[in-house]
């Protein structure tokens, strides 16, 4: 039996990919992450699909310097960024995503990290203001989720 020289390249391959730790520490100087947390805590609970329109809304009318850059696929708003940076909040025990409605919220630790560390003064009031004026147009995206969550919750019943 012989091989061909393409035969040969296709071996498998161990890729590792190298990243960088996240540790509680390197969110205190992110200001989009802190930002994350205050409009978390801020709307006490919010679904990611609210969440990331919310973000978006933020960035293209109400012009909030966030560092997210965002597609539209389908007419939804997707940001890989956003997306990674939500996981690292769930991951440090930040965030968590309640059991029953599937949204984002704030632990303990989370509040008590933002008490220690958030952002204050005109910069956090503007950001709440906006998030106030935006409120409206994500809440029928967060009465979906809603929805979504009790229709699970009575198959399984």
């Amino acid at each position: 039996m012989t091989f061909t020289s393409q035969q040969q390249k296709q071996s498998k391959e161990l890729k590792i990919v190298t990243r960088p730790v996240v540790t509680i520490d390197s969110i205190k100087g992110d200001t989009a992450k802190l930002k994350l947390l205050h409009i978390i805590k801020h709307l006490n609970s919010v679904s990611e699909k609210a969440l990331t329109y919310l973000i978006h809304l933020l960035q293209s009318e109400a012009k909030v310097q966030l560092k997210y850059s965002f597609i539209n696929i389908g007419g939804i708003p997707c940001s890989k960024q956003l997306r990674d940076d939500i996981n690292v909040l769930l991951y440090l025990g930040l965030v968590e995503t309640d059991s029953v409605s599937r949204k984002l919220k704030l632990t303990s630790s989370g509040v008590e990290f933002l008490e220690k560390h958030g952002l204050s003064g005109e910069e956090l009031k503007t950001l709440l203001t906006s998030v106030d004026e935006l409120k409206s147009k994500i809440s029928s995206i967060d009465a979906e989720a809603d929805l979504s969550a009790r229709k699970v919750r009575g198959s399984r019943s």
